[in-house]
């Protein structure tokens, strides 16, 4: 089973801010500033997408989802 984890918490916040969040909680990923909606699509298993406009404002709520892993953080 895999654990999906989603920050609303951040929409509004910098994405300095909200990479430090998301740090915080696993510090094993790796926060992206998606300005503008616009990705890379290099595959990265630990990218956690911050949807962010033309002020590094994050406007979308950042998301993750685990794969099928024994580990999960309890944080």
């Amino acid at each position: 089973m895999s654990m999906h984890k989603e920050w609303p918490e951040l929409v509004g916040r910098t994405f300095q801010q909200a990479s430090q969040v998301i740090l915080a909680f696993d510090s094993t990923l790796r926060p992206y500033n998606a300005r503008g909606g616009v990705e890379n699509y290099m595959y990265d298993p630990k990218r956690v997408s911050c949807v962010t406009d033309q002020n590094d404002i994050v406007v979308q709520p950042p998301s993750y989802t685990y794969p099928n892993s024994p580990y999960y953080p309890t944080a």
